[in-house]
């Protein structure tokens, strides 16, 4: 066997160098034990021949194995108590580590405290031997997370409530301003289903919240949905949560939890990702409603919203239920009845709080719409 390039270039190229070095160990007993034309043959050196030899007869065929040419001393590594008072810095003693305390800031500490200068990357090396920090988990693994959470919700029993803000969009800005239209949209959307209800406010407030949410629970109870199992989730704005410092429950979780016996529940702070459902439908309507229709005043804007809530929830498909949400409702709940879909759009303002005034929802939405008729018609006239 001769080789037709240098013994280092065939090594460096090859994917198998121990096989490789196995042949020339073969060649070398075949021919005698022939330092000199072995070399010859594998154009390389009789050093090299005759190191691997030796090694072959000391330890046999794992002989040929590549050794590691990790340093046998570092005399710049760090020592292990600095280890230890980086590792006591991040778990805080013993207890769990403190996510909130990375690199810079044990470097910090270390220099204040102990006047020790160590380098953020070899504090960062010293963490992740020490198994200190977490890999952080991408975005399609909370998505999963979030999904298998949702699998275990029954339908119509764990809603989402969310207000978009509509003075962002160019053509309805210059009528918001001027009080045409409502600045405000107030939604309330079913995490299995994705049945979804929208009203209307010109003013932010935990009053126009609690009229809203007080004006779905009623429209739940009145189709059979037991709502003691029905719980509500916000983000911890004003609007729900009242005052962040406030000892006692807002308006809007009152309404929930004592008035209609429901649950009240809030995401973590700065993680809209836990209101996904609710947030979605506010890009979705955007896209396929404000962005197209002319809405020059309230009435027609009313009037048009019920038409597109009305064809989200009873004919336009999802597309990861494969179905329009009244179809999974049929499918997952005792409701049959389309008219549960039947929840138009008012402007939560001009309403009462709740009690007997709202016992429909329908009701109040012809006694407001037939005023705001009345508002339009005179002012007409003027």
């Amino acid at each position: 066997m001769i080789a037709t390039e240098a013994y280092y270039d065939r090594l460096r190229d090859s994917k198998d160098p121990e096989s490789y070095r196995r042949s020339m160990i073969d060649f070398f007993f075949a021919h005698g034990q022939n330092v000199s034309e072995t070399a010859r043959a594998f154009r390389t050196s009789r050093v090299t021949v005759l190191k691997w030899v030796q090694r072959f007869r000391k330890q046999g065929q794992r002989g040929l194995r590549d050794l590691s040419r990790r340093p046998h001393s570092c005399p710049h590594k760090t020592p292990p108590e600095h280890e230890k008072l980086i590792a006591r810095l991040r778990t805080n003693h013993g207890r769990k580590p403190k996510t909130r305390i990375g690199q810079d800031k044990i470097k910090l500490l270390l220099k204040q405290r102990h006047d020790l200068d160590i380098s953020s990357s070899t504090i960062n090396r010293v963490l992740h031997a020490r198994k200190l920090i977490r890999p952080r988990r991408r975005k399609y693994q909370k998505k999963r997370e979030i999904a298998r959470y949702r699998k275990h919700l029954k339908a119509l029993g764990f809603w989402e409530v969310d207000v978009k803000y509509l003075d962002d969009i160019p053509h309805l800005y210059p009528l918001i301003l001027r009080r045409i239209l409502p600045k405000f949209e107030y939604t309330i959307r079913d995490v299995v289903t994705s049945t979804t209800f929208v009203c209307y406010a010109h003013q932010l407030s935990t009053l126009n919240s609690a009229r809203f949410i007080a004006l779905c629970l009623e429209h739940f109870r009145r189709y059979g949905l037991d709502l003691s199992h029905i719980a509500v989730q916000t983000d911890n704005g004003s609007e729900f949560i009242g005052s962040i410092t406030a000892k006692n429950d807002s308006l809007f979780t009152s309404v929930i939890e004592n008035t209609f016996g429901a649950r009240h529940c809030t995401i973590p702070p700065a993680t809209p990702r836990f209101n996904g459902a609710v947030e979605n439908f506010h890009g979705r309507v955007e896209d396929e409603f404000y962005d197209l229709e002319n809405l020059p005043d309230t009435p027609v804007l009313l009037s048009k919203a019920f038409t597109y809530v009305l064809y989200f929830n009873l004919e336009r498909p999802n597309l990861n239920l494969k179905k329009t949400p009244f179809q999974a409702v049929q499918q997952h709940t005792l409701i049959r009845d389309p008219h549960f879909m039947h929840f138009p759009p008012l402007v939560l303002d001009h309403l009462p709080l709740f009690g007997p005034q709202l016992s429909s929802v329908n009701h109040v939405a012809d006694d407001v719409n037939q005023q705001l008729m009345t508002r339009k018609a005179a002012r007409a006239m003027l």
